[in-house]
């Protein structure tokens, strides 16, 4: 993909056009970096919808080689395998690229045709589930709900751990949909992600306010702070 001169940007038909021209025969892209990157940030701009119907467009033109749709759809079946997330859940976009799998059919391209497959695409449904249960675990131990019965590491590493799923579970749109809204309204994923943290915030206060003596309380906050120094090497701080 060519950069765009410093006295212009690029539009956004010469963008689409760039990523379908980085594939070679073999479907590899020459930057996949750039590619990627283009797939991952056009819905600030351009609709999944948009796009798809554009890539459609492109490949039914009477100027279109062989060549270029192979190209085409060597670009569909790269966004297909990266962000396969997007076609679970837009049923719009989904249909849309497989009418361009039926068209490319019917045309008589079956080998382009068998580029794009989106029927095995994994649900990502349980990405978008607010609450999960914990699989029971064979070693019994002491638990307390107070987590006094960790040290400081195992705390910090708890603590990682649940940042860690939680974090995972966000998906692109989650924070598209925070920056136009300026809310987490109808965003459940992103506000349990923010409830985390400001419960995690909560519960030390908690535990360091319910010793009923100072040097109880010192004690404990002790602790938190030996905690905060494994976050650090954990870079979770």
């Amino acid at each position: 993909m060519e950069p765009p001169s410093q006295d212009q940007s690029a539009t956004v038909d010469e963008l689409v056009d760039a990523c379908i021209n980085a594939f070679d025969d073999k479907g590899s892209p020459a930057d996949p970096s750039q590619v990627r990157m283009f797939l991952m940030m056009h819905p600030w701009y351009l609709p999944s919808t948009d796009l798809a119907r554009m890539l459609l467009l492109k490949s039914q033109a009477e100027n279109c080689t062989a060549e270029l749709r192979t190209k085409i759809c060597h670009l569909v079946k790269y966004w297909i395998s990266e962000f396969p997330a997007e076609f679970d859940l837009n049923l719009e976009l989904a249909e849309q690229i497989k009418g361009l799998k039926d068209l490319l059919t019917l045309e008589g391209n079956e080998c382009q045709s068998r580029l794009i497959d989106i029927e095995n695409v994994p649900s990502y449904e349980w990405k978008r589930q607010v609450t999960q249960r914990v699989p029971s675990v064979s070693k019994k131990r002491k638990m307390s709900l107070l987590f006094d019965h960790l040290d400081s590491c195992e705390l910090a590493d708890h603590l990682t751990y649940l940042e860690y799923k939680s974090f995972c579970k966000i998906l692109f749109q989650d924070y598209h949909s925070f920056v136009m809204h300026g809310c987490t309204v109808d965003n459940p994923i992103l506000e349990r992600f923010i409830t985390l943290f400001n419960s995690v915030s909560q519960w030390i206060q908690l535990m360091v306010l319910s010793k009923p003596t100072a040097p109880q309380r010192a004690t404990v906050m002790s602790h938190f702070i030996r905690v905060a120094q494994k976050l650090l090497q954990l870079q979770e701080l």
